[in-house]
């Protein structure tokens, strides 16, 4: 029986949707036990817990230009910072929690889909020696601030052999790097008929048709985009498929809407079969959440995505950009005129998807094989260890500070040109 425990954390949507993926594509293979933990939740306070999911959904719904200003401050921080960085708190505050969990479960791999995760494993290791295979799976287009501290993973899992630069300066070396992309519902690799899809979905095989899903993440944008794209599609005919996620007040709104003859609304609250709308679409508006963003590359769809955004998803829009899969706007004016300009150039929607087919990884079927395939895990060593649980968090903390100390040594010698 090989033993695999997923890190997850509730931050957004995405983590623990692949969380969750990955644990449904794991238990389908033999002679495998999975348990997933939420690290905060489990392990930290209501504080953490509260500041990690809600925190984070006020800044970036109700206070984003103060959001990608401590982003953007945290991300020019040099990585030998990384054991005194200011994430280093609140993930020290799992660690007694983790590390008993670890001791009772006795994993052969620790899969983690946030970079508290990768963090928790290298404070970890400081102290002890973690006989099982730990990986970490980056959920962005861009390493965020605060993955140079978790160097002590045995393999990041990157989107693309374009990232592995970033993370040999931030400190990884190139075994431990795996650019096999993004860990997404794997129903978005299935490849369904376009015309079929729409007959699924009860509309028309041959009208073009848009798909706008603003409605995970507390992000309250996505009615307006709506009502915009009606404004730009006056005189044409098309088709809408409008995810509103668990936004109900959306959703209510749309229903009580009627639109011209022309124009089929496709009105959505939440649903799980997303990957089922994606094949029904002609191009996408959204929000760019790195696992959004892989989803829509495994379907081939153009995108056209707002910049009004938290910093993370600037980074994965300009990434998508320069690959030349995606437009964005920042105005109602510029979302009507790229709009428009879409429909009217159908050999440019064409490109964007064929463009597309070179990001597409099949993740979840070869990380999963990856992880079934390492080897068992032998605890005698570190269970015979008698652990000071008691004072854990107080000796880490020396312990980072230690090594805080040895990495500015090296930093200062390798400025005087010693070689270290």
């Amino acid at each position: 029986m090989k033993k695999i425990l997923i890190l997850t954390v509730t931050a957004g949507n995405g983590h623990n949707a692949c969380a969750n993926g990955m644990k449904a594509k794991l238990e389908k293979l033999p002679g495998v036990e999975v348990k997933i933990i939420d690290l905060l939740k489990e392990y930290s306070t209501k504080l953490n817990v509260w500041t990690a999911d809600k925190g984070y959904n006020i800044a970036v719904s109700r206070l984003l230009p103060l959001y990608n200003a401590f982003y953007k401050h945290y991300k020019k921080a040099e990585p030998d910072k990384r054991y005194s960085c200011t994430t280093q708190d609140l993930v020290v505050s799992t660690l007694d929690g983790l590390l008993k969990e670890i001791l009772i479960f006795q994993p052969d791999v620790i899969y983690s889909t946030h970079f508290y995760g990768a963090i928790a494993v290298t404070d970890l290791k400081l102290m002890f020696n973690l006989p099982c295979k730990t990986i970490v799976s980056n959920l962005d287009y861009v390493n965020s601030p605060f993955w140079e501290a978790g160097i002590g993973i045995d393999y990041f899992v990157i989107p693309n052999e374009d990232f592995i630069a970033e993370c040999e300066w931030e400190g990884y070396n190139r075994a431990q790097l795996l650019p096999m992309g993004l860990p997404v519902d794997s129903r978005t690799m299935e490849v369904v008929d376009k015309k079929e899809a729409r007959r699924q979905l009860g509309l028309a095989e041959d009208v073009f048709t848009i798909m706008i899903m603003f409605g995970g993440g507390h992000w309250g944008g996505g009615y307006k985009i709506f009502k915009q794209v009606i404004k730009s599609l006056k005189g044409r005919k098309a088709q809408v498929i409008m995810i509103n996620g668990r936004n109900k007040e959306s959703f209510k709104k749309i229903e009580n809407t009627k639109f011209d003859e022309n124009i089929k609304v496709l009105n959505v609250g939440f649903t799980r079969d997303v990957p089922l709308y994606l094949s029904a679409a002609d191009l996408i508006l959204n929000k760019f959440g790195g696992t959004s963003v892989t989803e829509m590359i495994n379907k081939g769809l153009p995108m056209l995505i707002t910049e009004n955004a938290p910093m993370q998803e600037i980074y994965n829009l300009v990434y998508m950009k320069e690959k030349g899969v995606a437009m964005s706007f920042k105005t109602m004016k510029e979302l009507d005129e790229r709009l428009n300009f879409l429909i009217d150039n159908p050999k440019v929607l064409n490109q964007m998807a064929e463009k597309t087919k070179a990001l597409k990884r099949d993740t979840l079927n070869e990380l999963s094989q990856f992880m079934v395939n390492q080897p068992k895990a032998d605890y005698k060593e570190l269970l015979s260890q008698k652990i000071d649980f008691k004072n854990l968090k107080r000796d880490i903390r020396k312990k980072l500070r230690l090594a805080d100390k040895q990495e500015k040594t090296k930093i200062r010698l390798k400025r005087q040109g010693v070689k270290v």
